[in-house]
């Protein structure tokens, strides 16, 4: 095989990326504006919200107000959906005018328009890491239910590179895939990007020679230092991470400077105390709030629960505009495996379907740089024969969570009184 060689794009659109932040924040105060009026106009819970706040359409007059507008959670996006079928009320169109409605994890609706198309925030992270037209990527996020893969599979198709939709699972035939196709950029989680690896030196396949893969965009999960480090010496690959929530896009993306995640142009990002809603000082931690200007759901001030601080310091690539530093935890007990969150409630509607169980706690670890999670288990009363109940437990937590999880029965007394009901034991290098 050829030496590999790649001339860097860095840029979807540079003029717009690396404008002056005075015109930068003009063009998002204008952005936000259009976005609140066009929600309190349009959209049932919006003006209701708003209005049981006690705001009016003229009491925003554009970013100095931000932070009298409430702040959204996932939670408060739940409850309305169940009160409210089967989008929460949030949307600005009738739901016969959707393309598609997307099930995320918990039974949480999500209606597809064409911001799938118009949005360019994933683009944008693509060129900065590295990709540019004609090349293959082979796409191994799902498919199935979720948004994410559609949305990155448009953004590919934005640059002009051909992409290859596998999803996760049979990773002997990608590894083909990859050989038959010449494939040279990676989508997907890390982890699923060292099983592949793993694979194919199973096969035998000379990683260097008989490989292709030069740019990998990950996402979904943590990225440890050590593991690009090892992927990259492996595949002789730049691996370059993205941050983003299914209902708010690209929140953040790596340049080839690697010195932060930026902020796209089609998100307004803030960092904030996460008890009052009022922005903290720029280089101090606080909770990421985001607002999308997906005109047809719009989320406005939405909470993610992660913890990062935010910086306006100059990036030796050019581009303007501010950079979210590391993400260093969350602010509840909500924890992502293997790219996909799992929350307390979420839990609790697996064990509520057990009256054996008298006590639970949800353990994530790191083994090899995969995420294991085991509810550990005390029941009421002791079994002879406690193999039933446990494969039948994994398979709920598999059907209902969406992601894998292992059961472990321990005797009575062997959880603390006021646990965790998750506890993340993972530490990242």
């Amino acid at each position: 095989m050829e030496e590999k060689k790649k001339t860097y794009t860095n840029f979807l659109d540079q003029a717009r990326e690396t404008m002056a932040w005075e015109a930068r924040r003009d063009d998002l105060n204008r952005r936000f504006l259009e976005i609140f009026r066009h929600a309190y106009r349009k959209s049932k819970t919006y003006e209701k919200r708003f209005q049981d706040m006690g705001i009016g359409l003229s009491d925003v007059q554009g970013l100095e107000d931000l932070e009298k507008v409430p702040l959204l959670r996932m939670t408060d996006l739940v409850e309305w959906q169940k009160k409210t079928w089967p989008l929460g009320g949030f949307e600005t169109l009738e739901p016969s005018e959707f393309r598609r409605i997307y099930i995320n994890a918990g039974v949480i609706f999500q209606p597809g328009a064409n911001w799938e198309q118009e949005d360019t925030s994933w683009a944008e992270a693509l060129c900065a890491a590295g990709f540019r037209r004609g090349d293959r990527i082979i796409n191994t996020f799902n498919y199935h239910l979720w948004p994410f893969a559609f949305i990155l599979d448009e953004s590919a198709k934005r640059i002009g590179a051909t992409v290859i939709p596998t999803g996760v699972g049979n990773t002997m035939m990608q590894v083909r895939i990859m050989q038959m196709l010449e494939v040279n950029g990676f989508m997907g989680t890390p982890s699923f990007l060292m099983t592949l690896v793993q694979r194919a030196e199973a096969m035998g396949v000379n990683l260097e020679k008989d490989l292709y893969l030069e740019t990998a965009l990950v996402s979904a999960e943590m990225l440890p230092e050590s593991l690009r480090a090892r992927l990259e010496k492996k595949l002789t690959m730049t691996i370059r991470q993205a941050y983003g929530t299914v209902f708010l896009g690209c929140i953040g993306y790596e340049c080839q400077a690697m010195s932060g995640l930026h902020v796209p142009l089609d998100i307004l990002v803030e960092v904030v105390d996460p008890h009052t809603g009022k922005r903290v000082p720029q280089g101090a931690f606080g909770e990421i709030v985001a607002t999308s200007f997906n005109p047809s759901y719009p989320m406005i001030r939405m909470a993610t629960g992660d913890l990062s601080s935010i910086t306006m310091e100059p990036c030796p690539c050019g581009r303007t505009g501010p950079r979210l530093k590391k993400i260093i935890g969350r602010i509840d007990q909500a924890t992502k495996v293997k790219g996909t969150f799992v929350h307390p409630w979420q839990a609790d509607e697996v064990m509520s379907r057990y009256p054996e169980v008298y006590k639970y706690q949800v353990i994530v670890t790191r083994e090899d740089h995969n995420d294991v999670m085991t509810f550990v288990v005390e029941l009421k009363e002791e079994l002879s024969g406690p193999e039933r109940l446990t494969s039948r437990m994994e398979r709920d937590i598999k059907d209902i969570l969406t992601v894998k999880g292992g059961v472990r029965i321990v005797p009575r007394g062997t959880l603390p009184d006021h646990h965790q009901k998750i506890e993340d034991r993972r530490t990242w290098d």
